[in-house]
C-alpha cells in the first residue's frame, strides 16, 4: 500500500464534502435539508462543519454524514488574520481551547474561539481520532511560514470553490507545492466550503478511495491519502512503474506531472508536446487525452498529477 496513491489499494470510491455549514453557525439550511441537499447532489459522505459547534445529524440511505467543526488559531508567522482548520470526525470540542481571549465573541449562531496555533489545534483532533486539513490558505492570505510550523495536520484545502467564486483566491496548489519542496507531506481536499447550497454545491470535492462507507474507513483512507480532490475532472487510474508513472484519466486537454519548483512534465490534447520524457498513450474520439505516461530522467522528492479538461477545470491527485 503506497500512501498518497489510493489506485493501488481496494475500495469503493465516495464522492465526498468535508466543509459545509447549516444554520448552526453560518449556514443557510438546517442541518437534516443540508444532508438530503448533498444527498440529491450526489455526494456519498457529506462533514458538517459548523465553526465552533459540533452539528449532530444521522446519515440518510445514500449520505454518511459524519461530525466535524471548523475551528481557528491566533495569527502567527507574519498572517494579519487568524488562520482556521477543519476537523473530520471528532467528538468533542475544548470549552478553553487556550488562544487570545481578546479576539473571542459571538458571531451569527456561534461563538467564535481561538487556539494559540494551528499545530494545537490539529493535536486535539488528532488525540481524538479526527483528521484536520488547513482551511484555505490563499484566500486567507495565509504565510507559508504558518503552514510550514504547522505539526500533526493531515493536508490542506488546496481547493475552495467558494473563495475561487468570491475573489479567484480559491486555488491554493501554490503554497502547496512550497509546502511539499520543503518536505512538509500534505494530502490535498477540495471543497465547496458549502453555506447556500443550490448555489454553492457540486462545484468541488474530494473522492475519497474507502474499504467500506463507514465513518472509521473514510477516516483511515484520508490518513492515508487515499483520495484525489477535483472541481470536475475524473482520475482513474495513477500506476507506478519505478520512477514512471502512468495516468489514465477522464477527456483532458492537459495532464501535468509536477514535482519541485521548475521540474515537470506536460501532455496536451493540442499535440504540442515535448515527447522525451512525457508522451499521450491514448486519445478519446474528440483527440482529448485519456492516458499518458511520464517517465523523468532524474530521481524527484514527490509527483503529483494534475488533469485539466475542456473548461479548465482540474482535478489533483496527492503526492506520490
Amino acid at each position: 500500500m503506497t500512501d498518497g496513491n489510493p489506485f493501488d489499494v481496494d475500495g469503493e470510491w465516495l464522492k465526498s464534502a468535508f466543509h459545509t455549514h447549516t444554520t448552526r453557525s453560518d449556514g443557510e439550511l438546517d442541518p437534516g435539508a443540508h444532508v438530503r441537499h448533498h444527498e440529491w447532489a450526489g455526494f456519498d459522505v457529506c462533514t458538517i462543519t459548523d465553526h465552533w459547534t459540533l452539528t449532530r445529524e444521522s446519515s440518510t440511505k445514500r449520505c454518511l454524514v459524519i461530525t466535524g467543526a471548523e475551528l481557528a488559531a491566533d495569527p502567527y508567522g507574519g498572517a494579519l488574520t487568524d488562520s482556521e482548520i477543519l476537523a473530520v470526525g471528532i467528538s468533542e470540542i475544548p470549552e478553553d481551547p487556550g488562544g487570545d481571549r481578546a479576539r473571542w465573541g459571538p458571531i451569527d449562531a456561534y461563538h467564535y474561539k481561538t487556539f494559540p496555533d494551528l499545530s494545537a489545534a490539529a493535536r486535539c483532533i488528532g488525540e481524538q481520532g479526527g483528521i484536520s486539513f488547513v482551511a484555505h490558505p490563499r484566500w486567507s492570505g495565509m504565510p507559508l511560514e504558518t503552514l510550514l510550523a504547522v505539526d500533526g495536520t493531515h493536508g490542506l484545502e488546496l481547493f475552495n470553490s467558494s473563495a475561487e467564486r468570491e475573489n479567484l483566491r480559491g486555488d491554493s496548489s501554490y503554497v502547496w507545492d512550497q509546502c511539499l519542496e520543503r518536505g512538509q507531506r500534505l494530502w490535498g481536499f477540495a471543497t465547496d466550503d458549502c453555506h447556500y447550497p443550490g448555489f454553492d454545491i457540486n462545484d468541488a470535492w474530494t473522492m475519497v478511495r474507502a474499504a467500506e462507507r463507514t465513518e472509521e474507513a473514510v477516516l483511515e483512507a484520508l490518513r492515508h491519502g487515499h483520495h484525489y480532490a477535483t472541481n470536475g475532472p475524473t482520475l482513474l487510474d495513477v500506476a507506478v512503474d519505478g520512477d514512471a508513472l502512468e495516468v489514465r484519466c477522464g477527456p483532458a486537454r492537459a495532464v501535468v506531472m509536477m514535482s519541485r519548483y521548475e521540474t515537470g512534465w506536460a501532455v496536451r490534447a493540442d499535440v504540442r508536446n515535448r515527447q522525451e520524457d512525457a508522451r499521450v498513450l491514448e486519445r478519446d474520439d474528440h483527440g482529448l487525452v485519456v492516458r499518458a505516461r511520464f517517465e523523468p530522467p532524474m530521481e524527484l522528492p514527490y509527483r503529483r498529477i494534475v488533469v485539466e479538461d475542456e473548461r479548465g477545470r482540474r482535478a489533483w491527485s496527492n503526492p506520490i
